[in-house]
């Protein structure tokens, strides 16, 4: 592996896997879950069942940075199918803030955990050097109900993939926050994109998901977009997999914005909606509950078996690989 200077967002894979995983401390053998590609939480035993614990920054957004932290994480303690309980922050304001900067990083900070019904247990706060906006590192830490959680390493040859509501939602709405991008749009069109932030939340469809029977796998697609995630999702289960972009919803939002700064909006920051796996012969039933509880859905591919390999059909029909996700769009937009 070569190594060297990293790139922004987030690191590639095999670094992880040589650096980070390699060094990971005592070893428990009592966990669950623990660091692995394509996994968006720990599983963790306590004394009463399992607990879900994840920690993530929000480091592309300004205006919703507080927002985001609390919701970013909540997703992925969801996809497991545990319920958000206790969140800490840490927030890092560069040199030259003010109380009424922090105090707006705190508001949303309350109101999002208010609509979850999560808990602020402890975190920190500091202006510090070498940063040119704020930061939030959020840790989420979620409780398993009736020990029956998910992973992303469930997926099995032959379930059916799907994904929850349309490409790029997150991107979208950070993208249409930054002052250098909104100078190309209307003020009206910028303010349908920053309105898109409130639909990141997926813990109502988590929560829905992971009751289904017949529902073997639920990934956020965060950073590398849905072909990323898809890709992380095959790596977590050791299988093949193929998709197709004809069916995979993309807000009219989202496309004008990718098309004028020329981005792939399949590759682009996607919280707000997750991917999920479905056993074959489940599909009906699985689907039938999603439309009942207005749970926007679209069934997208398959997974393989690992021989077949790894691919997805572009909208020229053309089939292409699909590889490990790298820097994400956002960063080009934001460049």
């Amino acid at each position: 592996m070569r190594l060297g200077k990293l790139k922004v967002g987030k690191i590639p894979n095999e670094i992880l896997e040589k650096i980070v995983f390699s060094k990971l401390g005592a070893e428990d053998p009592s966990v669950i879950l623990g660091p692995n590609v394509g996994e968006d939480a720990a599983l963790l035993p306590v004394r009463s069942g399992v607990i879900a614990f994840k920690s993530d920054p929000i480091t592309g957004s300004v205006d919703e940075v507080g927002w985001l932290a609390v919701y970013v994480n909540a997703n992925d303690i969801a996809t497991k199918g545990a319920i958000p309980k206790w969140f800490q922050q840490c927030i890092l304001l560069p040199e030259g803030s003010t109380t009424e900067d922090l105090e707006a990083i705190c508001e949303q900070i309350d109101s999002a955990a208010q609509e979850l019904g999560v808990s602020i247990v402890g975190g920190h706060t500091e202006v510090t050097r070498g940063i040119s906006r704020p930061l939030v590192i959020g840790s989420m830490i979620g409780v398993i109900q009736d020990e029956r959680f998910l992973t992303s390493g469930g997926a099995r040859p032959g379930d059916l993939l799907y994904m929850t509501k349309s490409v790029g939602i997150e991107g979208t709405a950070i993208l249409s926050s930054d002052r250098k991008i909104t100078s190309k749009f209307s003020k009206g069109f910028t303010s349908r994109c920053k309105k898109l932030i409130k639909l990141i939340n997926v813990v109502p469809e988590c929560s829905k998901l992971s009751r289904l029977e017949g529902v073997t796998s639920i990934h956020d697609l965060t950073e590398g977009g849905l072909l990323g995630g898809a890709w992380e999702l095959a790596e977590a289960a050791g299988s093949g997999i193929s998709l197709d972009l004809h069916p995979v919803p993309v807000m009219k939002e989202t496309a004008d914005l990718c098309r004028e700064l020329d981005l792939d909006p399949y590759r682009l920051i996607s919280s707000g909606s997750v991917i999920f796996t479905v056993r074959k012969g489940s599909e009906r039933r699985v689907e039938e509950a999603l439309t009942q509880a207005g749970i926007k859905h679209t069934r997208i591919g398959k997974v393989l078996r690992p021989a077949s390999g790894r691919f997805y059909l572009d909208l020229s029909g053309s089939k292409r690989p699909l590889i490990p996700p790298s820097a994400d769009e956002l960063w080009r937009g934001l460049a």
